[in-house]
C-alpha cells in the first residue's frame, strides 16, 4: 500500500459537481464524504471518493503525520477505499490520535491518479 504523496497533498484542495463513476468525464475532479462529518474520539466514520478515471483500482484515505518521531496518523490511518456497485469507493475508518474540540482533515486520492488528491474535515466533539 502507498502513501499519498505530501507534494500532491499540499496542493490539494479540490471542489466539484457530484457525478457517478461510471458516467464520470475527463478530466473532472474526485469528490470525497466524510460522514457523520461531526464525531467523537474512537467513532467509525465513512469515507466515500467519486469520480475517479478508473475505480477497480481503488484508492487511499489518510490523515496528517502528527510528528513527535511517528508515523501516527490524524484523525485517522491509511485506510484503503474499494469500489462499491456504482464504482464509488468507499471504506470505513476509526477516528484516532484527536483532540476534542478540533477539525481534522482527511486525505483522499484514487489509485488510477494519485496525484489529484482531494480532502474532506471531520470535527471532533467535545
Amino acid at each position: 500500500m502507498r502513501l499519498i504523496g505530501m507534494p500532491a497533498v499540499a496542493g490539494c484542495v479540490a471542489l466539484a459537481l457530484s457525478a457517478p463513476a461510471a458516467m464520470a468525464t475527463a478530466g473532472a475532479d474526485p469528490i470525497a464524504t466524510v460522514s457523520p462529518n461531526t464525531v467523537q474520539p474512537g467513532q467509525t466514520v465513512h469515507l466515500t471518493l467519486r469520480n475517479c478515471e478508473n475505480p477497480g483500482e481503488g484508492g487511499l484515505a489518510e490523515g496528517s503525520l502528527i510528528g513527535g518521531e511517528t508515523t501516527a496518523r490524524s484523525p485517522i490511518g491509511i485506510t484503503e477505499l474499494k469500489a462499491d456497485a456504482d464504482g464509488t469507493l468507499v471504506g470505513t475508518a476509526t477516528i484516532e490520535n484527536s483532540e476534542r474540540g478540533t477539525t481534522g482533515t482527511v486525505y483522499l486520492a484514487c489509485n488510477s491518479n494519485p496525484d489529484k488528491v482531494v480532502e474532506t474535515t471531520v470535527t471532533i466533539t467535545r
